[in-house]
């Protein structure tokens, strides 16, 4: 199953059923009431899209610029209708597992009638509790980025220079009668 980035990714591209034929647009992710996970993903289909389709997300992969379903086309647009306004209960769920878990043991379209069909299986997991740490395992994905921003800002700065300034001082006492004697000679 591809991480949540991917699926989100993944929206609004062309679905293509295991022969090619087009089915519509992926639209919205469903999660699974059990994991909180997507686990079921709506197809637009039908006349401008407004028709759609609930299918598993287990099974879907990339080719190229489309996503491919391992089901028929005609499989997904027999889907149960479900609301799509709402979120799928545990009712809505078992009745599409039920319909696409019942198709995934049909032969494919290329084998002939005479076919041997495999028998139904269930896969069966039981909850393990297991105290302490398991270690680090990946919880998101985190990027840093380097940007350049620009701050308009008014302020005053401090300038020193250096100044030449003349200073006067009245000439001690002697002095003032030496000049007024060199005045009169």
């Amino acid at each position: 199953m591809p991480d949540l980035e991917t699926l989100l990714g993944w929206r609004g591209r062309t679905v293509v059923d295991r022969d090619g034929e087009q089915l519509g647009k992926l639209g919205d992710l469903y999660l699974d009431d059990a994991t909180d996970r997507p686990a079921w993903a709506g197809v637009r289909t039908g006349l401008f899209g407004r028709h759609e389709s609930i299918l598993p997300l287990d099974g879907l992969i990339e080719r190229d610029d489309e996503l491919v379903a391992p089901y028929p086309a005609q499989l997904v647009r027999d889907a149960p209708s479900i609301d799509p306004d709402t979120a799928l209960d545990p009712g809505d769920e078992e009745r599409l597992a039920t319909h696409y878990g019942a198709a995934s043991t049909a032969p494919p379209a290329n084998e002939g009638a005479g076919a041997s069909r495999a028998a139904p299986e269930v896969l069966r997991s039981e909850e393990e509790v297991d105290v302490g740490t398991t270690g680090m395992r990946p919880a998101e994905r985190v990027r840093l980025r380097k940007v350049l921003v620009t701050d308009h800002v008014t302020k005053t700065v401090p300038v020193r220079r250096e100044e030449v300034r003349l200073e006067t001082d009245p000439p001690p006492a002697g002095d003032i009668e030496r000049v007024e004697d060199a005045g009169e000679a």
